[in-house]
């Protein structure tokens, strides 16, 4: 191996003069070598004069292998910056690409250094060293010094001839290079692009030649996890465990590849709670919302890798029927079905007891001719691509583990025997037979590698009992009690800085997925401007509640009583009818609602039984029947529901609406019996619909005539505990609309209360209102708005009567079930505005309370794609260097060491904006700013003349825009197609699923239900599955987007996803850019401005916010002009503070200089003059030397 350990890091603590400092030194050859500093968050690469002259005062802390990059951390409301590097590797092998030899390497330990040397830093990342030291990552180097540069890993040879860029799905740690490559450091030549997943390489001797026999395993990371803590796809279509397994042969100049991949089923499903033996699988979503990520998901392989024949291998036990039986009815029906073969082939029944002679006899058999179209990948040195593939095989099984690595062995040998043709070995049996064995080996080991990633343990391979009972208890135990730890650690080196913060909620929800991981200096300027590229789309929400006392639906009404349609679909028209309850009244009742969310409180009985095992089949029944009932007026489709014993939850949706779901999630919160028990407690669903997220919580709350406090506490309790993934809380949505039975009295006498109700006198009742009082103390739905209440009270009644308790307890009557909705404010900005239209109840007598709902039209934000790129060009075009520094000098070599030009130059400096740094080197300064935009400012002050000296100022980055473009990329999905002799798409990405039928309504609700609960329901006959796109008339989406557009406030039907926004402003000019070093030109009018001392300058917020309050990013502003700097002085300076730059403090503004001699002159800061009582100033400090007192620290940059 030739790689050894070229990268030695050193540091030096902080102490009075300067704050801690690392240097890292990288062996390029004999005698040649060069270093990168870090210190204050800023980056910058030293010259060999530089590096000699910090060297003795640094210590040797760490010899490196490699460095992987730098990790931006999370921790609290601050964020730590760690240097990782790899401080043990072995070496898998080397891979020979004509003339080109690359060294693979397997990460076996890295190390990971804080850049702030607090104590305790490096505890936070046990799990996350622990990940990148597992065996599982991969990394590329050159097998001489003297090679070029070698291969990218990501890329599998078909693509490396298409000289395609890097792969962003398989670079790992592309997160890790975001904060070098804002600094304009050369990445390429620093740090290595990991893979994640399995590398073997064999040689093989072939007369005189060395083959290379290889088989590489990528995993994607944009849907990346373990086991039971990833399943499934997401809405963008990626699913878990995608892994892109290549069959490599190199020989001579030729090289010959094969592509296969495998994926999750790409619907919405999971196995949650300890898994031991049975593992059950759970929907998260109806059938008919699963149908966008399922066709993203088709397009999305199609696009990347041509045609395809899909193999499914479930078989009949634990669910896996109903996922396949679901799977299959997905592809039938899907628009991308003409160019893929749906195969299912039940591994388990055709293949029990290792006997695989049925993948001959019954699989091969069915695809034998797609793989003779597909062929596969063969170029030589000479004449370049031979063949092409054109298309892949993808596999799956339940966990995509044991019986895809044991089919997909089965076709890389396959097509083994035709890979050895194009090389002329096919009729050398001997060597055919040893290429055969030696890949068997290698897909043996292949299939270990993945499932170490994906279960913790190595394949199960049906061989040996024994070994796989062993394998099966440890894949338990690994998945129950360590994979938590294991997935966030993952997290941390996919989002970094993003993970769990606000910044990354927004991100997912407002923008693009190619630009949801930007670095966070870019999303707080996109945040600035996302009125230019969203639009308002008013939307109507029906958000009701009843405490139905146990009953089953309509049914319990035993045919005397009114059907719910009087709630869920006539409330508005009668309350204008009949001038009752609350409503707006410009309202048209006939307006169609988009989305329906059904609470309900005592759906079964609170007795034991059910408080320890609730029922489920009243939450079937009442979904039957909600489902019939609120498509007599349109389309609906479930998206979820949720049970907590009494408390249930449904939500439906508009079918239009459909294709722009994303996010699903639910929680749940018990509060009876101080938690422990769930006959109180609370239910949400939370999703995002367009670019808004929503969230939709049903509850109830202590009952009792005196217990408001314990109301209070359950309301309180429930907030902070209903939590959906990434941390989410509901008041970190844009809408929250909460609903339920809150158990709110009246604080009256019943004689008053009863007689406010004879009289309708509904003001003076509310003044006992206990909902009313706690809210107005904060104690309760602070911030939650409520409409007028404008009808009688919805508790307690006797059954099937309009009469108020007339039992022996004979209880107060009040408003316990009530409707509150709040929209998130940004700042003082009215983001998410909405208005109640109609808040009531209705005369349905079959409980004790009384149902009511309200109305609701909120805006819900449309984000333009295209605008938004717009915007971002926009952004990046004016938004100045990345790394915020600034090269200062004069026409004099030794001027700014004079106190007076230094003093004067850098309180202008300072008033420019917040500086980080200030840094000699030579006869240089260097100036770095918290932001781009203060470089760029201070740049138009290039020539200008101070003091009778002519002070050029240069950004450091001259390709500041190329740089940031290169930040861009890495966020942004690269993956190129596999050929470009595919056939086309069928249709765009945007336009995707935009029909989605329903089969029978009842049924389609009873079935959702069922899967929800894992449980196995097998289709009625004659009837299809709801979901299929391909039942739905295009009539029926022309009737609706035709139909739709006035309800989207448009004057004509349009493209669903073409949605027209407000007018945005022609783009700012991007600011030419400065020359490296042009000729001084003619001097300006001499200005002698006042000597100023320039303000305490405290170490700001970087560009990336290191260790800073996550929630503060400044608003993006133009860059002002300003004609001198001498206009700059004359606004006035800030008040002196206690620094200056003789002294001894602050560090961060000469962290690398010992103190300077401080002058005896004073200021005053505006005046033209120095004091004339002040002693002149002392002769200027010395010429420094690197090695002596102040290194040349920058000299390469200014170069």
């Amino acid at each position: 191996m030739v790689l050894g350990k070229n990268y030695k890091v050193y540091h030096k603590p902080a102490d009075s003069q300067r704050p801690f400092s690392l240097i890292v030194e990288a062996s390029r050859g004999p005698g040649h070598s060069e270093a990168l500093y870090f210190e204050s968050g800023v980056i910058t690469t030293l010259s060999t004069e530089d590096f000699a002259g910090l060297k003795p005062a640094h210590t040797k802390i760490l010899d490196a292998y490699a460095l992987l990059g730098v990790l931006t951390y999370n921790a609290g409301q601050h964020r730590i910056l760690y240097l990782v590097a790899v401080n043990s590797c072995v070496s898998v092998g080397k891979l020979l690409f004509g003339d080109v030899e690359t060294e693979v390497l397997r990460i076996t330990g890295v190390a990971v250094i804080s850049l702030r040397n607090t104590v305790g830093d490096e505890d936070r990342l046990v799990e996350f060293v622990k990940l990148l030291s597992s065996g599982i990552f991969y990394f590329a180097v050159p097998a001489s010094a003297n090679a070029a540069p070698s291969v990218d890993l990501t890329l599998c040879a078909q693509r490396i001839s298409m000289k395609a860029p890097t792969d962003n799905r398989f670079f790992w740690n592309r997160g890790l290079h975001l904060y070098l490559q804002s600094f304009g450091i050369a990445c390429d030549r620093w740090l290595v692009k990991v893979i994640c997943g399995g590398v073997e390489i064999k040689t093989l001797y072939v007369a005189q030649y060395q083959a290379r026999a290889c088989i590489i395993s990528r995993f994607n990371c944009y849907r990346a996890g373990t086991r039971f803590q990833v399943r499934g796809a997401n809405d963008d279509g990626n699913v878990a465990n995608f892994v892109e397994t290549e069959q490599l042969i190199c020989l001579g100049d030729q090289t010959s590849s094969f592509i296969q991949i495998r994926g999750s089923v790409p619907l919405f499903w999971e196995q949650t709670g300890v898994q031991v033996g049975a593992h059950k699988i759970k929907f998260s979503r109806s059938f008919e919302t699963m149908s966008p990520a399922f066709e993203r998901h088709l397009n999305m392989i199609r696009r990347e890798y041509g045609d395809q024949v899909v193999i499914n291998l479930l078989g009949n036990k634990e669910g896996e029927t109903t996922l396949s039986e679901i799977f299959r009815t997905l592809m039938a029906s899907s628009p991308y079905h003409s160019g893929m073969l749906y195969i299912h082939f039940d591994y388990h029944a055709n293949c029990r007891g290792g006997r695989t002679d049925a993948l001959i006899t019954d699989l091969k058999p069915r695809f034998e001719h797609k793989l003779n179209e597909f062929r596969y990948f063969h170029s030589t040195e000479k004449d370049g691509p031979l063949l092409q593939q054109t298309g892949t095989v993808r596999t799956n099984c339940l966990d995509c583990l044991d019986r895809t690595n044991a089919v997909q062995t089965f076709i890389g040998l396959t097509i083994l025997e035709e890979q050895l043709k194009s090389f002329g070995l096919h009729e050398k049996p001997q060597i055919v037979s040893r290429f055969q064995q030696l890949f068997a080996q290698l897909w043996t080991q292949n299939g270990d590698h993945v499932s170490r990633i994906y279960a913790g343990t190595g394949a199960l391979d049906g061989k040996s009992k024994l070994k796989d009972g062993a394998r099966s208890v440890s894949r338990t135990l690994q998945n129950n009690l360590f994979d938590t730890s294991k997935q966030e650690a993952m997290d941390i080196l996919l989002s970094g800085s993003l993970l769990n913060s606000d910044y990354a909620d927004r991100a997912r929800t407002v923008l693009p997925f190619n630009l949801r991981q930007v670095p966070a200096f870019l999303l707080g300027s996109l945040f600035a401007r996302m009125e230019e590229y969203t639009n308002t789309l008013p939307l109507t929400f029906w958000v009701g509640t009843w405490n139905v006392n146990g009953g089953k639906g309509m049914r319990t009404t035993g045919g005397t009583d009114r059907p719910i349609d009087d709630w869920l679909l006539d409330c508005a028209a009668q309350a204008k009818e009949n001038k009752t309850n609350f409503l707006l009244g410009s309202w048209d009742p006939n307006k169609p609602v988009d989305v329906f969310a059904v609470g309900f409180e005592e759906i079964v009985d609170l007795n034991a039984s059910n408080i320890m095992a609730a029922s489920t089949t009243n939450q079937r029944q009442w979904c039957t029947d909600i489902t019939a009932t609120i498509n007599k007026r349109g389309h609906y489709v479930l998206v979820n529901s949720v049970q907590l014993v009494g408390v249930c939850l449904f939500v439906f949706i508009h079918v239009k609406h459909v294709p722009y779901l994303r996010d699903v999630a639910t929680a749940m919160v018990k509060t009876g019996l101080g938690g422990a028990t769930g006959n109180k407690g609370g239910v949400a669903i939370r999703f995002q619909l367009y670019n808004s997220s929503l969230c939709f919580c049903c509850s109830h709350f202590a009952a009792g005539q005196s217990n408001v406090n314990e109301r209070n506490a359950d309301f309180q309790e429930i907030s902070r505990k209903l939590v959906f993934p990434a941390d989410l809380t509901p008041h970190g949505h844009d809408f929250v609309f909460w609903c339920g039975d809150f158990n709110y009295r009246i604080d009256m006498a019943n004689d008053y209360v009863r007689d406010f109700i004879k009289n309708a006198n509904w003001p003076s009742l509310m003044e006992g209102d206990q909902l009313l009082f706690s809210k107005k103390d904060g104690k309760t739905f602070e911030d939650y708005v409520e409409a007028p209440v404008l009808f009688a009270p919805t508790y307690k009644y006797d059954l099937f009567t309009d009469q108020y308790d007339t039992s022996e307890k004979c209880r107060t009557p009040a408003w316990t079930d009530r409707v509150l909705v709040k929209g998130r404010k940004f700042g003082e900005l009215e983001w998410n505005e909405f208005s109640i239209v109609y808040y009531g109840r209705s005369e349905i007598q079959s409980s004790d309370h009384r149902p009511v709902n309200a109305l609701i039209e909120a805006d819900i934000h449309v984000t333009d794609e295209r605008r938004c790129e717009a915007v971002l060009e926009d952004i990046l075009a004016t938004l100045g260097p990345s790394d915020g520094t600034v090269i200062i000098s004069a026409d004099e070599p030794n001027a700014l060491y004079e106190p007076e030009v230094y003093s004067s130059v850098m309180g202008a400096m300072a008033l420019l904006g917040e500086i980080l740094l200030i840094r000699y080197s030579g006869a240089h300064l260097c100036v770095t700013f918290s932001t781009g935009q203060s470089a760029l400012k201070a740049a138009q002050f290039d020539g200008t003349e101070i003091m009778g000296r002519v002070i050029r100022i240069e950004l450091c980055l001259t390709d500041w825009r190329d740089v940031l473009d290169k930040v861009i990329s890495l966020c942004r999905n690269t993956a190129v197609a596999l050929s470009d002799t595919g056939a086309p798409l069928l249709l765009d990405e945007n336009l995707i699923s935009m029909h989605i039928p329903l089969s029978d309504p009842s049924a389609s609700g009873l079935n959702d239900l069922e899967i929800l609960e894992g449980e196995e329901v097998k289709p009625t006959a004659g009837k299809e599955f709801a979901g299929s796109l391909a039942n739905m008339a295009l009539s029926e989406a022309a009737d609706v987007y035709a139909a739709g557009a006035h309800e989207w406030g448009l004057n004509e039907a349009i493209s669903p996803d073409i949605i027209p926004i407000q007018k945005v402003p022609p783009p700012r000019p991007p600011p030419s850019r400065p020359p490296a070093r042009p000729a001084p030109p003619k001097a300006r009018e001499a200005v002698t401005p006042p000597v100023v001392t320039p303000p305490m300058v405290t170490p700001p917020v970087d560009p990336w916010a290191v260790e800073s309050d996550l929630s503060t990013v400044s608003e993006f502003q133009p860059v002002e002009t300003v004609s001198t700097l001498h206009d700059i002085l004359a606004r006035g300076a800030p008040a002196p503070v206690n620094w200056d730059p003789w002294g001894s403090e602050p560090s961060t503004f000469s962290p690398s200089i010992p103190p300077l001699t401080k002058p005896s002159f004073d200021t005053t800061v505006g005046s033209s003059e120095a004091s004339t009582e002040s002693p002149p100033p002392p002769p200027p400090p010395p010429r420094r030397r690197v090695g002596q007192q102040l290194p040349d620290v920058l000299r390469s940059i200014a170069k």
